[in-house]
């Protein structure tokens, strides 16, 4: 897909840890998204047949990174080199 980049996390502990640490370090990184079956619209005027768990489960582990027309290659090693250092300093 080309208008998203994430990352797709183990916990949802880990994904509000690195987020928090890309912040920290000037990085506009987000979660990707509310499960359209939870948002206020959903529970209004949508129906599910199940549970959704996997879908809940996973709204919680992805994170979207930058991704935008102006992003410079330096960028990107920048938002990957972050990451890096997040999971070394975890170990």
């Amino acid at each position: 897909n080309g208008h998203i980049f994430y990352i797709i996390l183990r916990t949802a502990d880990e994904q509000k840890q690195l987020l928090k640490y890309l912040q920290d370090k000037g990085i506009m990184a987000i979660f990707h998204y509310i499960p359209l079956h939870s948002s206020p619209a959903g529970l209004k005027y949508g129906r599910v047949c199940g549970r959704m768990e996997r879908t809940d489960k996973l709204s919680q582990q992805i994170i979207r990174l930058p991704l935008y027309y102006e992003l410079e290659l330096e960028d990107i090693d920048n938002v990957v080199n972050i990451i890096k250092r997040f999971y070394d300093e975890k170990n």
